[in-house]
């Protein structure tokens, strides 16, 4: 397993070490600091991390302002000091703009992280092969969010041919990499790795797992489900919501009959529901399973819930027990503001 999937870089870190590079009386952009990350798509993440971050009276961050010179906001939600500590400098500005005829900073030293992280994505493949027999356990991951920095993944264990649940655990994980579009594996991937972790130490592991994401079914060919089956080297299928890649009637999609997603004329998963009043989802393989397993044991697992009920009851662990940790450290920060 590539130690980038399971030990994501650090880019609260990276950033700052960016911000300390702009020079006083010079300004730079969410967008240049974005692309010195290595994806200027990360511009917005930027822009929330900038105010809401650690800082004091000898933090950079107010050199930070919009591509068009618009000063934008500050952590103490307060432009007019932003400007103050710009004007200071020795930048001018006016009407809550910036004059950048000078052009905005951009000579930053970094090592790219996001960009790595794309060629880790390039680089590993998932393994599409069937199963060597028919799952007599199958499991739903799900992960659900307590705070920004706190979140619950769960595990539910089913046989499939009575689904009847056999057991199910949880973890509670840091949540240690932001939310970017495009990078969400990274994000939730050290979750799994210790949910896993704590599965295999319990012995109950799944022969087949249901991951809340796509596998195969995506842009790149790997999705969620794809690099939670690489890292916990175990065979998964992607459940997603919205179609993400190729071509489908969806309005030929019955309980009976799934219907084959095609793209550039190959099939990379289906789409399926469990009847007339659900909307469809897509399965695809993960890794280590097939494109007939996905819609096989799928077929198997399906209730009159819109979802696989592996999913369904991993989600609702997941959210019940992120909501019992929500109410728990509400009651401490109460407790807490009551003077002795």
């Amino acid at each position: 397993m590539h130690s980038l999937l399971e030990h994501a870089p650090d880019l609260h870190a990276e950033l700052h070490q960016l911000l300390l590079q702009v020079p006083s009386g010079r300004v730079t952009t969410y967008g240049k600091l974005a692309g010195a990350l290595g994806d200027s798509g990360a511009a917005r993440w930027v822009g929330e991390a900038l105010v809401d971050h650690p800082h004091d009276e000898h933090c950079p961050c107010h050199r930070v302002v919009r591509v068009d010179g618009h000063i934008g906001l500050y952590i103490s939600r307060d432009s007019t000091e932003k400007a103050a500590r710009l004007q200071t400098e020795g930048v001018s500005v006016t009407n809550d703009r910036v004059d950048c005829r000078d052009g905005f900073f951009d000579e930053f030293q970094s090592s790219a992280p996001l960009a790595r992280l794309r060629q880790v994505q390039t680089e590993l493949s998932p393994t599409v092969r069937p199963l060597k027999s028919a799952p007599t356990s199958v499991a739903g991951v799900d992960v659900s969010y307590v705070s920004s920095t706190e979140a619950v993944a769960a595990y539910v264990l089913l046989e499939p041919s009575s689904l009847r649940e056999i057991w199910s655990t949880t973890v509670v994980c840091p949540v240690e990499f932001p939310y970017i579009t495009g990078y969400l594996s990274f994000r939730e991937l050290p979750m799994f790795v210790s949910l896993f972790k704590q599965v295999r130490e319990a012995d109950r592991m799944a022969d087949v797992t249901f991951v809340d994401g796509n596998g195969i079914l995506h842009p790149r060919r790997a999705g969620s489900a794809s690099y939670v089956g690489i890292a916990t080297d175990s065979p998964t299928i992607g459940v997603g919501k919205k179609l993400l890649l190729g071509k489908v009637d969806v309005d030929r999609v019955t309980a009976k009959e799934p219907r084959k997603i095609t793209h550039e004329g190959e099939t990379v998963g289906y789409a399926m529901t469990a009847g007339a009043r659900n909307r469809p989802f897509f399965v695809s393989p993960g890794h280590l399973t097939s494109l007939e397993d996905a819609r096989r044991f799928t077929t198997q697992v399906m209730t009159d819930r819109r979802l696989p009920l592996p999913i369904v009851l991993a989600d609702r662990l997941s959210r019940d027990e992120a909501q019992l940790l929500k109410q728990q450290n509400a009651e401490t920060d109460t407790k807490s503001d009551i003077p002795p």
